[in-house]
């Protein structure tokens, strides 16, 4: 008798501590990160200005790097890049424990992980479905869509504490010895990736046909090209929103860090309990478009009403808003994932991120400056209607392509 298929196979596990233990230290830092420089410049637009510079190489290397990342190895990419963030985190814990605050200094900093992590990201997402097991494509981005929010459930209170208490050098040193950690358990991934592997002289043209293979492939497929417009909208405008959100915390006389760390656990712990349940629950294809769609106009018009709210309404929304968005996200990530051809997989998430990151970058500028004359919550209402007009000119509007996705038979 064979075995019993599982999820749980060497691989999938080892990616899966590895992914908890980076992600550890990477929620810890996407929180602190903005507090040091809104605490330190008390502007919306200079935070929103580092949040735009940290994502400008998410805008242009996946895209440039893609044709490299599909015809070689991503687990030797993934490998080097965590230890290469290690080093640089430890560089520039070892700066600020020296210089203290300076607005360059992070902005330097801001670029080389984004560089870094924006390379290392696409190069994960192209990797991590060959290590799902045939027949557990929905399970296992169920786990993937859990690793986050369980962590920002830890870790966000804590490091708000460190950060108060100690300053962000403290994270930093954690976050590179657990970098460090976890491209250790990377190395010992097993996956055969000679299809992929391409062992060839560099040749402009021929990069350049498959540097644009991505978009060819986007512009017959239109209902992965609309989902991705819709995610790309409404990326940017939850970062817009977030953007007041900090600061209507951190100016307000009676709300604290704490309280704002609460707020981000609140809605990752709704993530957390929503993966869970996803994981066990069986979606019916026929339903799968249905849920998603009522998702993202719930989550956009209650991100409208966010700061309108006393603090236990703000967290009872944001635990809300977590538990049907892992669900919808997971949905549609384990539909399009399974709908790309592994061989083209890289090139059209690198778009998918260089759109996301875009528009996150454009938008950080735009609330900044519209944080700087107008309330923080008229800003976040303008963010959240714009994704709410989105989801009926982007989404519903191309029902019958989006849906096809969701029917694909599953891997």
């Amino acid at each position: 008798m064979g075995k019993k298929p599982t999820l749980w196979t060497k691989n999938f596990t080892i990616i899966t501590l590895g992914t908890v233990v980076s992600a550890t230290g990477g929620t810890a830092m996407s929180l602190a990160l903005g507090l040091v420089v809104f605490d330190n410049t008390g502007s919306p637009f200079m935070t929103g200005l580092f949040e735009a510079v940290s994502i400008l190489p998410t805008v242009i290397l996946p895209v440039l790097l893609s044709p490299y990342i599909d015809s070689h190895s991503r687990k030797n990419m993934i490998v080097w890049l965590d230890g290469l963030a290690a080093v640089v985190a430890l560089g520039f814990a070892i700066t600020v424990s020296l210089t203290g605050f300076t607005f360059s200094h992070y902005l330097v900093y801001g670029v080389l992980a984004g560089a870094i992590g924006s390379v290392y990201g696409t190069a994960y997402q192209a990797l991590y479905p060959d290590l799902i097991p045939a027949g557990f494509m929905q399970k296992g981005y169920s786990i993937s869509s859990l690793i986050y929010p369980t962590m920002t459930v830890v870790i966000v209170p804590l490091a708000a504490i460190v950060y108060s208490t100690f300053g962000i050098e403290y994270l930093l040193y954690a976050q590179s010895f657990l970098l460090a950690v976890a491209c250790g358990f990377e190395t010992f991934i097993r996956v055969d990736e000679k299809q992929i592997c391409q062992k060839k002289k560099f040749q402009f043209k021929e990069y350049f046909e498959e540097l644009t293979g991505g978009f060819r492939y986007l512009k017959n497929e239109k209902g992965v090209r609309s989902l991705y417009a819709y995610m790309a909208v409404t990326n940017a405008a939850g970062n817009g929103t977030n953007l007041m959100t900090l600061s209507y915390f951190q100016s307000s006389p009676v709300l604290t860090t704490a309280m704002y760390s609460l707020l981000i656990s609140a809605e990752t712990l709704g993530r957390m309990l929503g993966g869970i349940l996803h994981y066990f629950a069986k979606i019916p294809a026929n339903r799968k478009y249905k849920i998603a769609e009522t998702v993202y106009i719930t989550y956009d018009m209650f991100d409208g009403i966010l700061l309108f709210l006393p603090f236990y309404g703000m967290a009872a929304n944001r635990f809300i808003c977590g538990f049907l968005g892992v669900n919808s996200a997971t949905l549609r990530e384990a539909a399009i994932q399974n709908y790309l051809p592994p061989e083209i997989r890289g090139r059209v998430s690198s778009l998918l991120n260089v759109t996301i990151s875009a528009g996150v970058m454009l938008m950080q500028l735009i609330a900044g400056a519209l944080g700087e004359i107008l309330p923080y919550r008229a800003v976040a209402v303008i963010c959240a209607s714009l994704a709410l007009t989105c989801v009926f000119l982007l989404v519903r509007r191309n029902r019958p392509s989006i849906e096809a996705l969701f029917l694909a038979p599953t891997a």
